[in-house]
């Protein structure tokens, strides 16, 4: 018989998000966490108007706003030679009218205290390792504490929410393509309006600002930007002539960040790869785990807990109906998932073809500036699905 009806592994916001529904439901949730919490994230911190509806159904949307969230009211896109595209955030869910700037160590504390408290079992300090093990019934996963102690649970159900890195399938990119790389720092003393986050594109990538609290000692802000390996390079390990070479190329970013402090350790990671993720036999993969969104979309955090919700909801109504067919419901998830981010993807694809090719954007970008309604159509394109889903 099996120890729990899902094991989940990874306690971010999709892991949290799916072990929380399920719990409330009845259902018994086993979360295996490699780190322990707080701890950062690589992440641009920017939270989208609709995720706000979210936490309001994980019924933690009081503490996320008492826990020191900015309001983000608009996005400008600036590119490299200065000329900005605005991007009202009303646009996204039109009864929240901004979005919010808050630290993953933050609001992820926040969410899985928030699993925990409704039943789900929380094992932070566990490292899963070795291949799922598939028996006729049930799956195993073997894993060590962060004390070294072998453990071995099994579940009706694997969901992986460990993120790009997809703890039972790591992905090896192809050499054929660009290798991106993100880099993340925290940074006060950034010149410019409040309640705006900024975008800023540059030769060979983008990175964007926003702010993500505020307390005694000033306001505090993500940096967070993508760039290729050639540029990693051409810096050298020097992350001030990596700056130079990317983010304070713009104009416009240099101005706003000539008097800014990093306050923090830098974090990386790469290289990046976009889209969906080939399915795992045996393991429904959620969040980044499943697919990674490009970030100038600003809807990676949207993306983590809609398919949190999406896997809940998908369990819950099969355990009710009696099914219990792990494959089965994997397809009934997978379905529901290309219903409803396929076009999102497709989108945010072609507009990386725009952003990474300066000549092309160098024509697009004065025709798009000059029509809001072209702006409105190509932001809303990231976050539409291609069909009504239930």
């Amino acid at each position: 018989m099996s120890d729990f009806d899902a094991i989940i592994v990874g306690g971010g916001p999709a892991g949290a998000a799916a072990g929380t529904l399920m719990a409330a439901q009845g259902r018994s949730v086993l979360l295996l966490e490699k780190s322990r919490f707080p701890r950062e994230k690589l992440c641009g911190e920017f939270i989208s108007p609709e995720c706000r509806a979210i936490f309001a159904r994980l019924g933690v949307l009081d503490r996320i706003l008492a826990a020191g969230s900015r309001p983000i009211k608009r996005m400008d896109l600036l590119a490299p030679d200065g000329r900005r595209i605005e991007v009202p955030l009303t646009w996204f869910a039109g009864d929240a009218t901004h979005g919010l700037g808050l630290t993953r160590a933050r609001m992820d504390a926040i969410l899985l205290d928030q699993a925990r408290s409704v039943g789900v079992e929380v094992r932070e300090g566990f490292q899963v390792s070795g291949p799922l093990v598939l028996h006729p019934k049930e799956r195993e996963v073997n894993g060590r504490t962060d004390g070294g102690e072998l453990e071995r649970f099994s579940a009706g159900l694997v969901i992986d929410a460990s993120g790009r890195g997809r703890v039972f399938s790591p992905e090896t990119p192809r050499a054929d393509r660009a290798r991106l790389f993100a880099c993340k720092a925290h940074i006060r003393g950034i010149e410019g309006p409040a309640e705006v986050g900024e975008l800023y594109f540059f030769h060979d990538g983008y990175g964007g600002i926003c702010e993500v609290e505020s307390d005694s000692a000033g306001r505090r802000s993500c940096l967070c930007f993508l760039t290729t390996e050639e540029t990693l390079r051409q810096a050298k390990g020097d992350r001030e002539r990596l700056l130079e070479l990317t983010v304070l190329s713009n104009p416009v970013a240099r101005s706003r960040l000539r008097g800014a402090v990093v306050v923090d350790a830098w974090l990386g990671t790469g290289p990046l790869s976009f889209g969906r993720k080939q399915n795992v036999k045996g393991v429904i993969a959620i969040g980044d785990a499943g697919a990674f969104i490009d970030p100038f979309t600003g809807s990676g955090i949207l993306l983590a807990l809609t398919t949190g919700e999406m896997v809940a909801d998908v369990i819950n109504r099969a355990f009710d109906a009696g099914v219990c067919s792990p494959d089965l419901i994997a397809r009934r998830y997978q379905k529901r998932h290309r219903a409803i981010f396929n076009w999102r993807f497709r989108a945010a694809s072609l507009l990386r073809r725009l952003a990474f090719k300066p000549a092309a954007r160098k024509l697009v970008v004065p025709v798009i500036a000059r029509h809001q309604p072209l702006v409105r159509l190509l932001a809303l394109s990231t976050r539409r699905s291609s069909v009504n889903s239930a």
